[in-house]
């Protein structure tokens, strides 16, 4: 099966605002969604993407992909070895226990901005071999299942900015912003540990 890297659909395109459709367990091992799963990985490894969801791809369906290995553009989250999420569903499990995320997007290319973030998760999914998992994700590693799962239901992380002077050109967050955040960020960890 040849893997291809896909067009990632840019903020104002409808494709982003339309609530995904669920993948039939029985179509999970098609040859159709396991090439869109092949062609994702593909797609987020040469666009140095942690995760990718199938409606940034123009394809309508629940279904997204997360990786992050040691990066310069990551190192502030621990490693998450690739998942491949069907049909996620997340379970906030603690509602009064949030932090600041500075995030940007492959839909909404040279922009940040701070969104708060759950920091105790319960994600429930399928596999690509259709297995059940059940998983709790905390830390900072939750940011990205929210925001690749936010995805799905249509919403960008600018619709969760919460202060619009966040927002700021990727430049410019790795000029005045970064070290800050990640100073913020450690206290964070240290806090929730």
């Amino acid at each position: 099966m040849e893997t291809k890297v896909l067009d990632i659909a840019k903020i104002g395109d409808p494709v982003l605002r339309s609530k995904t459709k669920l993948i039939p367990l029985k179509k999970i091992k098609s040859f159709k969604v396991q090439n869109l799963i092949n062609n994702m990985i593909a797609t987020m490894h040469a666009v140095n993407g942690a995760g990718l969801a199938a409606n940034q791809v123009f394809e309508p369906y629940r279904l997204c992909v997360l990786e992050v290995l040691e990066s310069e553009r990551y190192k502030h989250l621990e490693e998450i070895p690739l998942k491949i999420l069907i049909n996620p569903k997340i379970t906030i499990k603690n509602k009064t226990s949030t932090f600041d995320s500075y995030e940007g997007c492959l839909s909404v290319p040279n922009l940040r901005g701070k969104v708060k973030r759950y920091s105790s998760i319960s994600v429930e999914y399928y596999d690509r071999e259709g297995l059940f998992i059940k998983e709790d994700v905390s830390g900072l590693n939750a940011i990205v299942y929210q925001h690749e799962i936010d995805h799905l239901d249509g919403f960008l992380f600018t619709d969760k900015v919460y202060n619009n002077n966040t927002l700021v050109t990727y430049e410019n967050y790795l000029k005045y912003f970064q070290d800050q955040y990640h100073k913020e960020l450690n206290n964070f960890i240290n806090d929730f540990e």
